[in-house]
């Protein structure tokens, strides 16, 4: 079965359940079993089948069950349940993925005989001996590079077992907990195991994942928790629909509240996430704009600021005298590395456009390498220093890198590994930089213990996060995965966040971000919830105004934008928009009334004087919409646009000359189609046909434009030519000559 087919019939089914269609359910369920090519799916599918006919004959003959309704709810559990496993083995079952293939050597290797003699990954059972030769192994491996490589090989098979199982079973269950158990079982391992557990519950749905990862929100690792924490939000948000068959899981969610600063956590998560959702834009910005004039600038740069010289005790003491001077020559340089420095210090994911090239070393062949966190006691990148100058501080490099906030593990482990790449001079510029570093952390360690406690908290958050994100978007594989950073990111609707986020503040700082970064229908959907929650606030319904008009949804916006006029406080900012959403709506006299009232406000106000201007002009009253355009020519002289309308209510009040002249000057800084066809009616209607033909010809020869949609300009401007003396009978032949010389 084609794979396309096999995700059609499994959506499908889900909303079958959903609608309790269980006989349509079942027989797309059929498919899915017959495709997946398991004997025990297909003796399984046939007991649903059997218990769902019974269930059906008993209701029907009227017979009393009181068990009816929970082996309903049941039998849809359980039919959601078989979809699970049989969609993944009937996409596994023909397909050359590499992430299948993986699977199937898993299975082959691991050698155990189940039910009907057939492998499965989902059936391995584990004992304590594996947990013990785990322990044991990374115990020896402290001074044994071949014990430690042993060792890292098996917990590498572990965590493609962990990510590959589609349903875990108890074995599986105790397997990862005697990871916990060991004492010498280190966090960063722990922590590894956690992304495999988080991955896999991405990739298929199972109650027991979940628990596992809300068993370890509760660790006392913040490392480990935060991590499950992200796990646990993916899964919950991207399953958020199944929830509601699972009333013991939304109990155990429940249970979460007693996580200390819970709330606070969500937020943090969620923010984050949302940042990622600029980082294509960043790295965009980065790539076309800021690194090309980097690279143009970089003489005038290393002159200015003396780099032969930079480890000079001057340097050291901050007193380059040229810091000031030195973006004179690209002042828009400097606001783009300012907004990006900006961008940096929230958390944003700016080194994603840098380090994407560095994900081609052998280390990244590995999955389980892209998980790895980075701390000090490491052999991988101890091994990659190792053949360093003794003039390379490594302890200070390292231990700095390590405590950085602004690299996530995967980009410091690229880090490393280019270091043997780098000329001297630039590790030595690094080896400051990261000094300099952290002394800003140990300044930030002497200030307010919260928010000292707040920046690490969001700093692991966002390394995690970035991690996951190069995971999806750079891994070989990412194609054989969802992209989960392409999801709408809507988790405020979901039954998790609205059991554990109660706090109103926190819910209207997720919807100010999505407004700050234009997700309005997001925003949006926020502010009406606070709004029916009883927030009347003035500056909600302004907000639920301003997303509206973004949507286009004006008649909505003016509603809003009427409420708000209740308020008497930022009137004009609300006059001005009602006005403009009923220009939109084409209503301009109600668009005029309102632009006059905000012109009483803000009587100087080029926005507003230009509006009314436009609205005489809607309302072709040209000789006032010519007052108010003459007026925001004379406020402002440079702003040559205005000259555009004058030049047109000029035409369309038979002033000619007056066109003429506007539209001449208009030509000298920016014409368009437009102008060059409007002076070619200007010029006939004054007489002069060959200079008529002359524009004409050069506004149809414009690069986005030509006869067929001059033509259709030139029709809309018939009548007003005519008014000014164009014999009517002359117009096709005008036409049809401007054919002939094109």
């Amino acid at each position: 079965m084609e794979k396309r087919i096999i995700e059609r019939n499994y959506a499908g089914l889900f909303s079958l359940v959903k609608a309790k269609k269980l006989k349509d359910a079942l027989n797309l369920l059929g498919e899915l079993v017959l495709a997946s090519g398991k004997g025990d799916f297909i003796s399984r599918f046939e007991e649903l089948d059997t218990t769902y006919e019974t269930l059906l004959k008993y209701a029907v003959d009227g017979a009393p069950d009181p068990e009816r309704d929970k082996i309903y709810r049941n039998l849809q559990v359980s039919i959601l349940e078989l979809s699970d496993v049989a969609r993944q083995y009937a996409l596994m079952k023909d397909s050359n993925q590499h992430l299948y293939n993986l699977k199937r050597q898993i299975e082959n290797r691991a050698g155990v005989v189940k039910e009907e003699a057939i492998n499965s990954v989902d059936s391995l059972a584990f004992d304590d001996e594996l947990a013990s030769v785990l322990t044991e192994s990374y115990v020896s491996a402290k001074d044994n590079k071949s014990e430690y490589l042993r060792h890292q090989e098996t917990l590498s098979k572990i965590f493609n077992l962990i990510l590959l199982t589609d349903k875990f079973k108890d074995a599986d269950i105790k397997l990862v907990k005697s990871l916990w158990v060991s004492r010498n079982f280190p966090w960063y391992e722990q922590a590894i195991i956690i992304s495999a557990l988080t991955i896999s519950s991405i990739r298929s749905f199972d109650v027991k994942k979940i628990e596992l990862l809300m068993e370890f929100s509760m660790d006392s690792n913040e490392q480990i928790r935060q991590r499950a924490l992200v796990g646990l939000f993916f899964s919950l948000y991207i399953y958020n629909s199944r929830l509601e068959f699972y009333p013991e899981l939304l109990e155990e969610i429940e249970d979460l509240k007693a996580i200390p600063d819970i709330e606070t956590n969500i937020e943090f998560i969620a923010i984050q996430l949302l940042k990622t959702k600029e980082t294509e834009k960043i790295s965009k910005k980065l790539n076309e704009e800021i690194f090309p004039e980097v690279a143009k600038f970089q003489p005038i740069l290393k002159d200015k600021l003396d780099l032969d010289n930079i480890l000079s005790d001057d340097f050291m003491e901050d007193k380059n005298p040229d810091w000031e001077r030195v973006f004179e020559d690209a002042p828009d340089l400097l606001d783009k590395l300012q907004e990006i420095s900006k961008l940096q210090l929230e958390g944003s994911d700016v080194f994603m456009a840098a380090f994407s090239r560095l994900k081609n070393f052998t280390f990244f062949d590995e999955m389980i390498n892209w998980f790895r966190p980075f701390h000090i006691d490491n052999y991988i990148i101890r091994d990659a220093l190792s053949r360093e100058d003794k003039s390379f501080d490594a302890d200070l490099f390292l231990d700095s890198l390590s405590q950085s906030f602004f690299l996530c593990n995967s980009d410091k482990y690229s880090f490393c590994l280019n270091i043997e790449q780098m000329p001297q001079m630039q590790k030595n510029m690094m080896i400051e930089m990261f000094r300099a570093e952290m002394e800003g952390l140990r300044e930030l360690q002497n200030e307010d213990d919260m928010l000292n406690k707040s920046t690490h908290t969001k700093s692991i958050y966002s390394q995690y996060i970035h991690d996951l994100y190069r995971f999806y978007k750079l891994h070989p594989m990412r194609n054989e995965f969802t992209d989960i950073f392409k999801l709408r990111f809507d988790f405020y609707k979901s039954k998790f966040f609205k059991i554990l986020v109660d706090d109103e503040k926190i819910i209207r700082n997720i919807a100010e971000f999505f407004f700050e970064r234009e997700y309005y229908e997001q925003a949006f959907e926020i502010y009406k919830d606070l709004n029916e929650k009883g927030d009347n606030s003035l500056e909600v319904f302004q907000k639920m105004g301003y997303c509206s008009q973004k949507m286009r949804n004006y008649e909505d916006a003016l509603n809003y934008y009427k409420m708000a006029e209740l308020y008497d406080t930022n009137r004009a900012w609300n006059i001005k928009k009602i006005a403009l959403c009923f220009r939109n709506v084409e209503n301009y006299e109600e668009s005029l009334k309102y632009y006059l009232e905000a012109e009483q406000l803000e009587p100087e106000n080029l926005y507003v004087q230009t509006f009314i201007g436009h609205s005489y002009l809607d309302l072709k009253d040209y000789e006032n919409a010519l007052k108010y355009y003459f007026k925001v020519e004379f406020l402002a002289p440079d702003n040559k646009k205005v000259l555009r309308p004058i030049a047109w209510c000029s035409l369309a009040l038979g002033k000619l000359e007056t066109a003429k002249n506007y539209y001449l000057r208009l030509i000298e800084s920016e014409a368009n189609k437009y102008d060059l066809m409007n002076l070619g009616h200007v010029e006939w209607c004054l007489g002069n046909r060959q200079a008529a033909l002359k524009n004409y010809k050069l506004s149809v020869n414009c690069n986005d434009n030509n006869m067929k949609l001059f033509i259709a300009g030139f029709e809309e401007d018939k009548e007003l030519i005519i008014r000014n003396g164009v014999d009517p009978d002359e117009i096709p032949l005008m036409l049809d000559y401007l054919k002939y010389i094109l």
